[in-house]
């Protein structure tokens, strides 16, 4: 049986380190409407690199899949909502109709992912008379092209799920790893030189950091419930709500989520405008203003993703059919509004830690350069700890479900 096990976890692996192996190779293939020596240099910033990073992509040149995971990411969070929101439809679909919203709602944010990409490095874009064609056939061109990438990562994740070990969140991994010294020496405007004694305490903070991050991740609130039919002295069950409900999911998508308002800015007509002082200034890393909008950002994101993972409709819902209860609470909605109100407060205590170690960076850093470039740092840091965290469990019970015995 353990042999069994091992061949298993190997196979697993190797599948993973395979599908792994492809979508690096993609993102060194560049694509073909873009003149390389031309990609400006502020396209290597450090918020473009944080942002590649949670979502495995490759935002310094465009590549085959420079999008990364960042389109099916982001139908996956959408798609979820929805469901949360019209549970009772959603459940009616089958897993052929499910698949196929999903791919849909994959394809339309890898285009309009694409369409953000292409403009970015529209400076760099071949000459359009040279090879007898037009703008807007090079823009549509790199358009499908990036696009096609997004989606065939889409479709590597999941074989990835379904053959491999760690999920979609694998393909992050690499990134996060390659990335993390890039957080700590390239500063938003200019890199930064780390003194020795600067690196000590930085090594000292990050053992802390992760300490306290996996201590976190591990505690849970439990509610405890009753089973029908068992003595309550023999009756341990309970509903876990993790401390951080959220996990990594609000770093992942806060970035993005920062920067969107400011691809609007690309439209020459908003130059100097009210609008456009409006987005530079709520929406930059420069000054108080954007960095209380990006904290609020990421709470709102972490509250939500809370819900996401800790569905209390599902859970009551469960509850009642099996005929399970929490003492002195009434079945279904009473039930399901009782465990909001606890996840309500769970969340608000996990997502208060997760806004403090990235701001408290940020504000410091509006006078120490160096010190901002650590709320990434401590992002990235907290991203690969969930995600081997996760990859650990998943290992874990490769091993046990072929061993488990009642008696």
């Amino acid at each position: 049986m353990k042999m069994k096990n091992q061949k298993e976890l190997i196979q697993r692996i190797v599948a993973s380190f395979f599908l792994l192996f492809i979508v690096e190779i993609g993102k060194h293939i560049q694509v073909p409407f873009f003149v390389s020596e031309q990609i400006p240099e502020e396209s290597t910033s450090l918020i473009l690199k944080f942002l590649a990073t949670s979502t495995g992509g490759n935002f310094t040149v465009p590549t085959l899949f420079s999008l990364g995971m960042g389109p099916y990411m982001t139908a996956l969070i959408i798609w979820t909502t929805i469901s949360m929101i019209d549970t009772e439809s959603i459940g009616n679909l089958s897993t052929k109709r499910i698949g196929y919203i999903q791919r849909c709602l994959t394809f339309l944010f890898a285009i309009l992912q694409s369409c953000a990409l292409v403009l970015k490095f529209r400076s760099s874009m071949i000459d359009q008379k040279a090879i007898g064609g037009s703008i807007v056939l090079l823009f549509l061109g790199a358009v499908l092209v990036l696009s096609a990438g997004g989606l065939f990562v889409a479709w590597l994740a999941d074989i990835n799920i379904d053959k491999g070990i760690g999920g979609q969140s694998l393909f992050i991994v690499p990134g996060l790893l390659m990335n993390i010294p890039a957080m700590l020496i390239s500063g938003q405007t200019e890199s930064v030189h780390l003194s020795q004694n600067f690196l000590i305490g930085l090594v000292m903070l990050t053992l802390v950091f992760i300490y306290l991050t996996l201590f976190l991740y591990s505690a849970e609130y439990r509610i405890n419930i009753e089973r029908t039919g068992i003595d309550s002295r023999f009756n341990n069950s309970y509903i876990p709500i993790r401390l951080l409900p959220a996990g990594a999911m609000p770093f992942m998508f806060a970035v993005t989520v920062f920067s969107m308002p400011q691809l609007l800015l690309l439209n020459e007509k908003w130059g100097d405008t009210g609008f456009s002082n409006f987005i530079t200034t709520y929406f930059s890393f420069n000054n108080v203003r954007g960095v209380f909008t990006y904290g609020l950002i990421l709470y709102v994101l972490g509250y939500g993703f809370s819900f996401i993972n800790v569905r209390p409709y599902d859970i009551a819902k469960n509850l009642k059919e099996t005929g399970d209860y929490i003492l002195n609470v009434a079945p279904g909605k009473q039930t399901e509004q009782y465990i909001w109100k606890r996840l309500s407060t769970v969340a608000l205590l996990g997502n208060s830690y997760l806004v403090i170690i990235s701001m408290i960076p940020l504000l410091i850093g509006l006078q120490n350069q160096i010190i901002s470039n650590l709320a990434f740092y401590f992002g990235s840091i907290f991203m690969l700890i969930i995600i081997l965290e996760t990859i650990t469990n998943e290992i874990r019970f490769l091993f046990s479900r072929h061993t488990y015995r009642i008696f």
